[in-house]
């Protein structure tokens, strides 16, 4: 029951971010996808296996179920969040697409929890809000960065 509701958020999540207007190219979405998604691995992988902060299921299945969460949930929804943020003009509105995606990512957590996928043993969801705050934010820190790179070398052809 566990794997259909994921690969089901997985789906609509991939296609929710297929038709958003997106304010990066493909290459900077690209860019930022991987570096979030090395970030996220190195992220669960700390927590599990060098803090003993959480405990990942050894069910194959719910294993699955991890790694859909891990490896695509997770960074598509920052990389929707990036998308959406650069185009929100007021900082409200860039204040509610923040909390709404942070939400995402707790209910995934959350989720995650319930269904058994992950335990936490010295962990809680405030440390996992604290967490995915701040995937949010290195996200924006990631396209920020990757923007003014390719604005840069963009100037640098122009000036020759």
């Amino acid at each position: 029951m566990v794997l259909p509701a994921a690969l089901v958020i997985a789906f609509y999540t991939l296609s929710f971010f297929l038709f958003i207007e997106k304010k990066l190219s493909f290459l900077q979405n690209s860019l930022v996808l991987m570096l979030i998604s090395i970030a996220a691995r190195n992220y669960t992988t700390i927590l599990a296996l060098q803090l003993k902060w959480i405990h990942i299921t050894e069910d194959s299945i719910l294993f699955i179920v991890f790694l859909i969460h891990r490896e695509i949930i997770g960074p598509f929804l920052v990389l929707m969040f990036i998308n959406i943020y650069w185009k929100a003009q007021s900082g409200v509105k860039r204040i509610t697409v923040f909390a709404i995606f942070l939400i995402c990512l707790l209910g995934m957590d959350l989720f995650s929890s319930t269904s058994g996928v992950i335990t936490y043993l010295n962990w809680n969801l405030l440390k996992a809000g604290i967490g995915n705050t701040a995937f949010l934010i290195a996200g924006l820190g990631l396209s920020r960065g990757i923007m003014f790179l390719m604005q840069e070398s963009t100037n640098y052809v122009k000036g020759l």
